[in-house]
């Protein structure tokens, strides 16, 4: 009889640690957000911020640390851009849990594009004037956004190079300065809008100046010195 009494609670005891150790096992599999779904919602959270149009960026999220336990989310995860907002070759997201049981994950997302920009077909000084027949358009996987590359030749107008480009470079738009249309010394046409009047006055320029740009000019009569805006190679405008 004792030894029916024991076998009865040896079972029991055995099954009690059998069920014990089946919910520790659906807990482990249930209980913690996969680390692929917080990397791929990052990704997505990138490409949402670039906009639907941007189907060349391609977004490669790290791969959170597969000892980390968050606990699963009961609702949809949300994402934000961290920091300034702005996408960067380097970008981070925020991945946020904001159920019962909220956590918060940063996950650093790298950019790249694949699309069309002008490469340089031979080297360039610093502040010489590109032209189109200076490079080619060629389909490139580049790191970053596109919009930091020049994909088309009509943007060289009106440029000068801010430093040199070798050889096989995609142009960066932070290459480019707007070249001067306005030299130092140079005689132009000033155009004074004072109560509906219109009045063309020659004027000498006392400095180099970009379009839209504020220059100081100098009345050729009256040797008189203003400020006005550059509109173009010849004239300048001033409101009195």
């Amino acid at each position: 009889m004792h030894n029916q009494k024991t076998r009865a609670l040896f079972r029991f005891a055995a099954t009690a640690v059998a069920l014990m150790a089946l919910k520790t096992v659906h807990a482990a599999v249930a209980v913690y957000e996969q680390p692929a779904t917080i990397g791929k919602a990052a990704e997505l959270a990138v490409h949402a911020a670039a906009g639907s149009g941007d189907t060349s960026l391609i977004a490669a999220a790290d791969t959170p640390d597969s000892r980390l336990q968050l606990p699963a989310c009961a609702i949809p995860l949300r994402t934000t851009i961290a920091g300034d907002g702005q996408l960067r070759e380097h970008t981070t997201v925020a991945v946020r849990c904001e159920s019962s049981t909220p956590w918060t994950l940063y996950i650093g997302v790298t950019l790249s594009t694949a699309a069309p920009v002008l490469v340089a077909q031979h080297a360039l000084a610093r502040d010489a004037v590109p032209t189109a027949a200076d490079f080619t358009a060629v389909v490139r996987h580049l790191p970053g956004l596109s919009s930091r590359y020049v994909s088309d030749a009509s943007q060289l107008v009106g440029q000068r190079l801010r430093r040199p480009v070798a050889m096989g470079e995609a142009l960066d738009v932070d290459a480019l300065l707007t070249a001067a249309v306005v030299h130092r010394g140079q005689q132009l046409t000033l155009l004074a809008h004072a109560a509906g009047m219109e009045v063309r006055v020659a004027v000498i320029a006392l400095m180099d100046g970009k379009p839209d740009e504020r220059i100081r000019v100098q009345n050729i009569v009256s040797q008189r010195v203003i400020e006005a805006t550059v509109r173009s190679s010849q004239y300048v405008e001033v409101t009195l």
